[in-house]
């Protein structure tokens, strides 16, 4: 009898012992961090029907200088570098918060930088984000991530992604997961921006 208990219990402990991992959501899964000629490069073409490449380059230079340049969790790097709207160009380089968790007694953060560039022709938009980077503030590391760190060698799906590509890796996971969040993000006010 004392072995069908003990066997019973085993048996109803074991799947606390060893919790099985989640699935990586398809969102984050492979392939979802684009590399181009060995850089990571977010890309999409944003729909503006009836709106010339002037047209939309101003209103993107709107949306940009609110959201991206003066936005709340900016920091005082963001700016906008060029703006040609007869040509259809649009480019900035933009440095803002990027929060992993923000509570009243904890906050884990770190600067995101990337470049944001449009290139404009009549009725669309090509938007991409490029030259992304990671650096925690100085005081926050003691040395294990004082230097930035490259999307190329943080978030891609080799650095990301457990071996057999089907787990987020512990920390870089974490990364991969924000940052394509906040480019999503990103593309949808584009293309609200463009559809006022």
């Amino acid at each position: 009898m004392k072995k069908y208990l003990f066997l019973l219990f085993a048996l109803v402990l074991l799947p606390l012992a060893s919790p099985a991992q989640k699935q990586v959501d398809a969102r984050y899964a492979a392939g979802a961090v684009p590399v181009v000629d060995g850089f990571v490069k977010f890309e999409q073409q944003v729909s503006a029907p009836g709106r010339s490449k002037a047209d939309i380059c101003e209103a993107l230079k709107q949306y940009v200088q609110t959201h991206l340049v003066e936005g709340p969790e900016q920091l005082p790097v963001a700016r906008i570098t060029e703006f040609d709207p007869a040509a259809g160009v649009l480019a900035a380089s933009i440095g803002e918060y990027m929060y992993f968790k923000r509570t009243n007694w904890q906050t884990h953060r770190v600067r995101f930088y990337y470049q944001l560039v449009v290139e404009a022709t009549d009725g669309s938009a090509r938007v991409s984000l490029r030259n992304l980077h990671y650096s925690y503030d100085p005081e926050v590391t003691d040395g294990d991530f004082a230097d930035d760190r490259r999307a190329e060698d943080w978030i891609t799906d080799e650095q990301a992604l457990t071996k057999n590509g089907k787990k987020l890796a512990r920390i870089s996971g974490k990364f991969r997961t924000h940052t394509i969040d906040r480019k999503d993000q990103l593309f949808s006010e584009i293309e609200k921006a463009l559809a006022q």
